[in-house]
Order: C-alpha cells, then sequence, then structure tokens
C-alpha cells in the first residue's frame, strides 16, 4: 500500500509498505494533520523517529473483521488513536487522559490502510452514520472536551481563547455551540476575520479588559501568554494552559493573583475515553459548525505540500 513516510525533518517521501497484517482492517478516507505531526516534520520528535508513518485523526471504511466483532467490510468507522487501561490508580482518579498503560494504534494513519489488534476494536472503534471529513476532528475536539472539563465554568461565565489555531477555533466553536459567550484573541488578520466571519468575537492582542472573562484557554505554545492572561483573569477565574511546552520551559505568574484574587492556573493533555465519546455525538449533533474548521484537503500524494502550507500558517485544518 502507498504511505506517506517521515524520513527525517522536512522530509516526506510517498512510498510503498506492507499492508497491515491485522485481523481488523481500516481503508484510511481521511487522516488530519495535528500540531504534533507538523512539528515532528518540522522539528523531530523524540517519539517518532525516522522512518515512521505519521497521522492519528482518521476515519474510514471497514475493509476486513473477525466474525463476531460487530462490524461488517463497508462500515464507516472512526478510531480512537489510544485508550486508556481503566484499571490503573491513574485512571481509578478518574484521569484517563493520563493512563500510563495506554493501549495505541498499531501505526499511523497517512497511509491507505491501518491496522486494528483484535482487543482494541471493542474498545477504541466507533461507528458512524455516513462518510464525512469532520469526523477527523473527533480526536481534537476530544482533547477540547478535557480541557473544559477542567474549568470551573459557571451559568454566568464569559470565555477566552488566546490563539485562533485549530484547536483555539475548536474551542471557541464549542463555547458558542454551549452558550457560553466567547471571545478569541489572534494576531494574525485572516484568522481573525475567518473566526468573525463565524459569528464569533474576534479581537487583536491588547483589546482586552481586565477582569472581563473568568475563563482563559491559552491555546498557543508560548510560555509568557501564560503570566500576562493571569493578571487579566476575573477574580476566582480559571486559565487553561492548553497548548503543549517542552519539560525545560518554566511559567512565571503574579503570586497577587494566584492568592488575593483566587485565580487558579490549570492544565489538560490528551483525552480519556469518555471524552471521544462525547466529542462523536457533539460531532454528529453540529456536523456543519465543526466542518468549518477544515480549510483544505489534499491527497496523500501531495502531503509535503500540505505540510508547508499549514506551516505557513495560511490553513486552518488539513485533512489528507
Amino acid at each position: 500500500m502507498k504511505a506517506l513516510v517521515y524520513t527525517g525533518i522536512g522530509q516526506l517521501a510517498l512510498k510503498d509498505v506492507p499492508d497491515p497484517a491485522s485481523d481488523f482492517v481500516v481503508k484510511v478516507l481521511g487522516c488530519g494533520i495535528c500540531g504534533t505531526d507538523l512539528k515532528t516534520y518540522q522539528k523531530g520528535h523524540h517519539l517518532f523517529p525516522p522512518p515512521a508513518i505519521l497521522g492519528h485523526e482518521f476515519y474510514g471504511l471497514v475493509e476486513k473483521a473477525p466474525e463476531g466483532c460487530g462490524y461488517s467490510i463497508g462500515d464507516a468507522v472512526v478510531v480512537a488513536p489510544y485508550a486508556e487501561c481503566g484499571a490503573c490508580d491513574v485512571c481509578l482518579r478518574d484521569a484517563g487522559s493520563l493512563c500510563p498503560h495506554k493501549h495505541y494504534v498499531e501505526d499511523g494513519a497517512f497511509c491507505e490502510r491501518v491496522g486494528i489488534s483484535a482487543d482494541y476494536i471493542e474498545r477504541g472503534v466507533f461507528p458512524l452514520k455516513e462518510k464525512n471529513d469532520v469526523y477527523t476532528l473527533v480526536e481534537p475536539l476530544a482533547c477540547v472536551l478535557n480541557g473544559v472539563e477542567q474549568l470551573n465554568l459557571k451559568p454566568a461565565s464569559r470565555a477566552l481563547v488566546v490563539g485562533a489555531g485549530p484547536m483555539g477555533a475548536l474551542f471557541a466553536l464549542l463555547f458558542s455551540a454551549k452558550g457560553i459567550p466567547v471571545t478569541i484573541v489572534e494576531p494574525a488578520a485572516p484568522r481573525r476575520q475567518r473566526i468573525a466571519s463565524w459569528g464569533i468575537d474576534a479581537r487583536e492582542p491588547g483589546q482586552v479588559k481586565k477582569g472581563a472573562y473568568d475563563t482563559v484557554i491559552i491555546a498557543v505554545n508560548r510560555k509568557e501568554l501564560v503570566g500576562e492572561y493571569i493578571t487579566l483573569t476575573a477574580d476566582a477565574g480559571t486559565v487553561l494552559m492548553f497548548s503543549g511546552l517542552s519539560k525545560d520551559e518554566f511559567v512565571s505568574v503574579e503570586a497577587y493573583s494566584i492568592h488575593y484574587r483566587q485565580v487558579s492556573l490549570k492544565g489538560s493533555f490528551g483525552y480519556a475515553m469518555r471524552h471521544f465519546g462525547e466529542a462523536l455525538s457533539l460531532i454528529d449533533a453540529h456536523k456543519e459548525t465543526f466542518s468549518r474548521i477544515i480549510t483544505h484537503h489534499f491527497p496523500l500524494e501531495r502531503g509535503k505540500e500540505a505540510f508547508d502550507l499549514l506551516a505557513s500558517g495560511d490553513a486552518l485544518k488539513i485533512v489528507l
């Protein structure tokens, strides 16, 4: 089968690779390029030494299935790239996103077919009602839902999202769908204009009034923004560090806001399976809303062109 193979920093090549030998095989219809994929392409990643097939935001059609698994050839499915064990101390503390014993899909999905182990079918494969590229957004939306779960949202909450990349845009659309007033801050005019065209308040940095928002999501990986927005968050509000920073980076925050104004600083990472199921239900109910995130589609053989376009900032979410 054909696969887009990461062969080194800045290098992607379409290659012939062996078909999966698994008992359950999904023919990939679409796979989104995520921030980790782009980071690996641009800088490398210790978890993905080349050569490697990247991509985990995918859906497709069942091409091979064992008897009695609940699926038939041709069924449309979306696959969670990992699932928590559900039994360890971390899972029992209801923090499945941090489970140290996760079960993973066997390989990346920038290819024609993905194999799924038999013991993962019930845990991580979900049936779909139709074929639609919007289902590539189930995994990133699940991560957003985990982030929202960390927030102390109230009926009168007002949300501010810092950064209008694909994840920040997902936060904004989710808050909007839930009826929570939301503003997004973004320095790039084209991204602001896109968000504004959805009926969402979009502003330049520096246009945020102190105390106007009790819920702030940092959806861009710039550590200095954490301290900046801690001081702007309303009393008893919460700032969520959503975008990842490297292990050797540290953030500095104003002690006064934490102690005397009771502003909380929280983080979130990944998703638990309950978030994945909820994300699928939300997308089923709001396909048109969430499909706005996808701005470009590319065939697999133009994968490098797609990665370069995403790196330029001129695309939001690209599906191969």
